[in-house]
């Protein structure tokens, strides 16, 4: 057991999901250090924006910084000494003086269809009306069924559940990670994801550290899943290339793969013009020696092709 003497201060939103996500920061912090006396940890919950203007569109309200704007100032102010977001919330750049600590390990990356008759992605009925707030979502379900009414959706897992039990929707889509995380066993069929490509970093959850706070950060970065930093980087530095407002339908995933003296990084990605009109797909292969160069170098060519 190694001791740990400074008082951890999450700062997280108020949801259950993101309740989930501290849960599983604590378990991990347990593997690694033995448990941390109830003294020696405290959370506080935000309201952020993107969770106070429910009857608005994420697109309205702009990407950047929607579901940790709050959380990132009470780490600069002192409020607290750590962040816990969803990773594929947090904008490729995060506030002067802020950073990512580590990553945990990431659960499922792909994206489910939940419905009421129990339809999978490739046969949905017409006139079916389909939840999403993710423009990402809709481009991909219009470009595979363009019978179908993709209507805008907002709140948690379980509210989104709600609505579609209360046939507000035929169906919705939403990611497989949170779902698993919650332990909800509402029936669901899993979506391919070159079908469905999902956010990039999703299904991965960032601790997020100010750069000042030295002795927490040392302690934070021990909690690194190598694994999962590095595919969710590269992720994120192809986005950073691509769009650094976030607001780009783009999805994408990474997969590290090879023996330790052989490792190679394979990066499928799909990227939509705003309008949804040009589609530039691709499945790549990056040395993990020069990944971050060729992820950014394959970013900036993306942009061209679909003009942002």
């Amino acid at each position: 057991m190694k001791n740990v003497s400074e008082k951890i201060v999450v700062g997280s939103r108020e949801s259950l999901l993101a309740k989930q996500h501290i849960k599983i920061f604590e378990e991990t912090f347990t593997k690694y250090y033995g448990k941390l006396s109830p003294n020696k940890i405290e959370r506080k919950f935000f309201k952020t924006t993107g969770d106070k203007f429910l009857n608005k569109k994420i697109s309205e309200l702009g990407n950047k910084g929607l579901f940790t704007k709050e959380i990132d100032e009470a780490l600069l102010n002192g409020q607290i000494n750590l962040g816990i977001h969803s990773l594929k919330d947090l904008p490729t750049t995060l506030p002067n003086g802020l950073e990512i600590g580590a990553v945990l390990k990431r659960e499922d990356f792909r994206d489910v269809l939940i419905s009421n008759n129990g339809s999978k992605i490739n046969n949905l009925k017409m006139k079916s009306i389909i939840g999403t707030s993710s423009i990402r979502r809709k481009i991909q379900l219009q470009r595979l069924a363009t019978q179908i009414n993709v209507r805008d959706i907002r709140g948690n897992i379980d509210t989104r559940i709600k609505k579609l039990e209360r046939k507000e929707y035929d169906a919705i889509l939403l990611a497989y990670a949170g779902l698993k995380r919650l332990g909800i066993k509402t029936k669901f069929n899993i979506i391919d994801p070159r079908v469905i490509t999902p956010a990039l970093g999703q299904g991965a959850i960032a601790l997020v550290v100010n750069r000042k706070n030295v002795k927490v950060n040392l302690i934070i970065k021990k909690l690194n899943h190598t694994k999962t930093s590095i595919e969710t980087e590269c992720e994120r530095n192809f986005l950073r290339a691509l769009d650094g407002s976030c607001q780009t339908p783009v999805g994408g995933y990474a997969n590290l793969e090879g023996k330790t003296d052989n490792k190679k990084i394979i990066f499928f990605f799909k990227a939509f013009s705003k309008d949804g009109v040009t589609l530039v797909k691709d499945r790549v292969c990056f040395n993990l020696n020069n990944f971050m160069s060729e992820s950014y170098s394959l970013g900036v060519k993306v942009k061209e092709k679909i003009k942002i």
